[in-house]
């Protein structure tokens, strides 16, 4: 019995650990250069909160020179805007996007990173935004498409 206990500050320690590998960036993994003719399908965390009101959508995401198209799968909901890329590491991008609408614009960015060459987490973080709640932030998986 004595030597159960010395092992549960072990087990504690490596949970952490376990729990956190599927949502952290992998070093071996290289987000592209730019994204010009790239397409993404992100799929956002599917548990509703007032701060994450597009709980499990699915979209589709099409980049072009300094502009981009969203497309909400399985409707007819699409949107355009400009969207600003940097990579910040290999594994590492940020993507600045503005869309502009009548009820005003909106100002957010995506967090990416990789698990994979092609696919990764997303954090979404809306600084301001014409629907409320105008300042928020939630999650989701990303999937680059191959060319």
């Amino acid at each position: 019995m004595r030597t159960f206990f010395w092992l549960l500050p072990l087990a504690a320690g490596l949970l952490p650990a376990a729990y956190a590998t599927p949502y952290t960036a992998e070093p071996g993994c290289r987000l592209p250069e730019h994204l010009d003719g790239r397409r993404f399908t992100n799929l956002s965390d599917p548990t509703w909160r007032p701060d994450n009101p597009n709980a499990g959508r699915m979209v589709r995401v099409d980049f072009s020179g300094n502009r981009y198209l969203l497309s909400v799968l399985g409707t007819r909901l699409r949107f355009h805007g400009s969207y600003a890329y940097r990579r910040i590491a290999d594994n590492m991008a940020v993507i600045d996007m503005h869309e502009a609408f009548e009820a005003g614009d909106s100002h957010y960015q995506l967090m990416l990173s990789c698990h994979t060459d092609l696919q990764g987490r997303f954090i979404f973080t809306q600084f301001d935004g014409p629907i409320e709640p105008r300042r928020r932030q939630n999650g989701g998986t990303w999937t680059l498409q191959p060319r």
